[in-house]
């Protein structure tokens, strides 16, 4: 399957001059969790994309009274890591869990967002659903929890091998004898 394929076409755009009010009133109205960044509205270039996590983060961190005060190139992630329409979507599902990341943009040769593949996109559209899942719960893994399953998958291994419990052998009782029967003699 290609990424072409799958990608949620037109996505939601702004430029990095604006203000993250306006990346945020993006999000609400098209119920989505992040907007493509790029040069100008016109050509679609690519430069970055803002999550409503970026924002909120962001916002909250530096005691921003109004989000008004704060533009979308202070706490947009740059480059963004994309992809290509006619790219296997193996390679975006690669890509997501590489950088650990929740969404990816997909570009045309210029650069131009063209779409954007999400894990509801995957979810929802994509088969093989085993790997697909193995992915989100990578991508979804905090990274101190990640360290906590390394280190434990780490002791496992260096420890023996488990040992093989027996069942106890089940005890015979000795049956007593069934009584001989007596023949009677006719005398």
């Amino acid at each position: 399957m290609k990424c072409a394929e799958i990608m949620t076409l037109n996505p939601k755009m702004c430029v990095s001059d604006d203000d993250v009010y306006t990346a945020a009133a993006i999000m609400w109205d098209c119920d989505c969790g992040a907007v493509l960044v790029v040069n100008d509205m016109e050509s679609g270039e690519l430069v970055g994309i803002v999550t409503d996590r970026d924002i909120a983060m962001y916002v909250v961190k530096h005691a921003f009274s109004h989000p008004a005060q704060v533009k979308v190139a202070d706490c947009m992630s740059a480059p963004a890591v994309a992809c290509n329409p006619e790219d296997l979507l193996e390679t975006a599902v690669e890509l997501l869990a590489e950088n650990r990341i929740r969404r990816i943009p997909v570009i045309d040769e210029n650069g131009a967002c063209v779409g954007i593949i999400s894990q509801a996109d995957l979810v929802s559209r994509a088969s093989g659903m085993e790997s697909i899942v193995a992915v989100l719960q990578r991508i979804s893994t905090p990274h101190s929890e990640k360290k906590q399953e390394e280190s434990v998958e780490s002791e496992v291994e260096a420890e023996a091998e488990p040992e093989v419990k027996s069942e106890p052998e089940a005890e015979v009782e000795p049956q007593e004898e069934a009584p001989e029967k007596k023949k009677k003699s006719k005398d």
